[in-house]
């Protein structure tokens, strides 16, 4: 884990050793996840087209490794403590992988994430020069409960079931339907879908 506040975020990412520069501006890594997301690309495209989040040099061989480095740099993995483990569910067998709704979409949820940052931060994502990608996550984590972002996910991640008031149920599931994001899969399964398509 680094500590942002003494460490620079970094501007490359390592593969086989050697540190290829990437871009770092917060609107090219929402265009990542886009394209990532975007089913009218065929995944092959897709392997091609990551070498446009080089800035430099690019790696001679677009290996799982280096699509591996490229999805840590868009999940800012470093920010994140190391001893953070996600919590198993004991129902569920090891070889079952259980797939939740996304409580967060950074497309359908620009307007609401440029009004927040305006808000809270004093920033205008539309205008601003260049936000690094890892700086913009932070700050997106930092934004306060009553956020329209942070009461958004609040309303996604519920679990209905556990509401016992019927009325109070059938008003956050009324909710969670207008905000709802259509979903099929998260990126540790797209990120994992291209290691079969190695060129």
């Amino acid at each position: 884990m680094m500590n942002p506040i003494y460490e620079s975020f970094p501007e490359s990412v390592r593969i086989a050793g050697i540190d290829y520069p990437v871009i770092t501006d917060f609107r090219e890594w929402l265009k990542f996840s886009d394209m990532i997301h975007d089913k009218s690309i065929q995944q092959k495209e897709k392997l091609k087209l990551l070498l446009m989040w080089f800035s430099d040099e690019t790696p001679q061989v677009l290996d799982i490794e280096a699509v591996e480095a490229l999805f840590s740099f868009y999940e800012a993995v470093q920010l994140e403590p190391d001893s953070i483990e996600e919590e198993e569910d004991e129902t569920v067998g090891e070889d079952e992988e259980v797939l939740k709704p996304p409580i967060f979409d950074w497309r359908i949820d620009a307007r609401f994430i440029i009004g927040d940052f305006r808000r809270y931060y004093g920033i205008d994502l539309i205008n601003i020069e260049y936000l690094h990608w890892w700086h913009f996550r932070c700050l997106f984590s930092a934004l306060p409960d009553d956020s329209m972002c942070q009461k958004r996910m609040a309303y996604r991640s519920v679990n209905i079931g556990s509401i016992k008031d019927a009325r109070e149920r059938n008003r956050i599931a009324r909710i969670q339907r207008s905000i709802a994001i259509p979903y099929e899969c998260n990126e540790d399964i797209i990120a994992d879908a291209f290691g079969g398509l190695m060129i």
